[in-house]
């Protein structure tokens, strides 16, 4: 992808961009009501692996329900989140105005908002998603502290900063890095964090693997901290918890299983979806324990 404010490229380039763009929001918009059906029913509802601490057992026997593997689910959703905030300080850094850039169903904008009294821009490329995240933001009583903003990550708007911080939980793979990277040191305050939670890669394998359920190759560590320095960014945190969120990919096989073995009323493409996310979900817990893929949580400051 390019920044089509300055990119000085090709006429095919342009047109390649703007059919990725459209090609990931459709994507989420596509998912939005599995989604949640397994990660809802809201309002504080995330798309990202959850945090597992080592005295936890994870739910996947046979007799679990559903219900009680999404509601596990969540708890530990909402625990990386926690753990997130431990790590990044956000009583101080994401107390103020933040950029949640790639927000989801904006389960992260309402945590950051409830929770540490931020006032959030939550960014999706999603136009399906606003009024959702503004329905839950509503029934938090959040309407004047979570707003919407339908934009592409490397457009952000000039006119909006200065903001204290931006976040990206498990979204920036699809991003253009360099870009990102150059349009939020215009957006942001200096001094300001850029706090990111994502998966890299450690070995080709790896890397496909996520892709090929994604739709994006996730990059690594480096590849972040060049793009972050070039832009005016200093790396000053990388914590790794890959083998605290191992236990995820179990329990999402678990309640997609769980489903499939349950619920007469599935269409034939229902089940065909459901089969092929055990299929990915189990390739992935595989791919982690194997070490091809790392779970990190990363800190920028601006300079």
């Amino acid at each position: 992808m390019s920044n089509l404010d300055e990119i000085s490229s090709s006429p095919q380039t342009v047109l390649e961009f703007q059919d990725e763009v459209r090609t990931v929001g459709q994507y989420y918009d596509d998912k939005t009501a599995r989604l949640v059906r397994k990660y809802g029913p809201g309002p504080r509802v995330h798309y990202h692996v959850g945090y597992y601490t080592s005295s936890e057992t994870p739910l996947y026997a046979d007799d679990v329900t559903p219900d009680d593997i999404r509601r596990s689910i969540r708890l530990h959703q909402e625990g990386l989140l926690r753990y997130a905030a431990k790590i990044w300080g956000a009583e101080h850094r994401l107390a103020g105005r933040i950029l949640d850039v790639g927000c989801g169903l904006g389960g992260g904008s309402l945590f950051w908002a409830q929770e540490y009294g931020a006032d959030v821009t939550a960014v999706t490329n999603a136009p399906e998603h606003a009024p959702i995240v503004d329905g839950f933001a509503q029934e938090c009583g959040l309407g004047g502290r979570v707003r919407t903003l339908v934009s592409d990550a490397m457009r952000l708007p000039l006119d909006g900063g200065p903001y204290d911080a931006a976040v990206a939980v498990e979204s920036s793979g699809y991003f253009d890095r360099p870009v990102w990277f150059e349009r939020l040191a215009r957006v942001l305050r200096p001094g300001a964090s850029v706090c990111v939670e994502e998966v890299f890669t450690t070995r080709p394998h790896g890397a496909d693997v996520w892709a090929e359920y994604f739709y994006t190759k996730p990059a690594t560590v480096l590849d972040y901290a060049e793009a972050a320095e070039s832009a005016g960014f200093e790396l000053v945190d990388d914590v790794d918890a890959t083998s605290e969120t191992s236990p995820f990919w179990d329990e999402s096989a678990a309640w997609t299983k769980a489903v499939l073995d349950s619920d007469s009323t599935l269409s034939a493409v229902d089940r065909r979806q459901l089969r092929i996310s055990l299929l990915a979900n189990q390739a992935l817990g595989a791919e982690w324990r194997a070490g091809g893929l790392r779970l990190g949580f990363l800190r920028f400051e601006l300079k």
